[in-house]
């Protein structure tokens, strides 16, 4: 069952040309196995909202991964961010 984690926090307008460059270059990183896919999601209404969504391909992969999920957690961080973590298993899809 693949599982979902989202890592969302308000990053500071004058943070957020560095914050962006700074998930670019994490997305230059080997993809970690189990790694589906991460996606940038700033808010359409609040230019500092960011959401960084993981697909990982069961709960094994991301546990395996856990340093993955710190990464992200520091990108909002180094932002002065302290973010919310949760995650989700995947239950059905379209």
């Amino acid at each position: 069952m693949e599982v979902i984690t989202f890592v969302e926090g308000n990053v500071p307008i004058s943070k957020i040309e560095e914050f962006e460059s700074d998930y670019q270059t994490l997305k230059q990183n080997e993809k970690p196995e189990g790694l589906i896919a991460s996606y940038l999601l700033q808010d359409a209404d609040n230019n500092g909202l960011y959401i960084i969504e993981t697909v990982w391909a069961n709960q094994e992969s991301l546990d395996k991964r856990g340093d993955e999920q710190l990464e992200i957690v520091e990108l909002f961080e180094r932002a002065g961010v302290k973010p919310t973590v949760k995650a989700f298993n995947m239950v059905n899809n379209i």
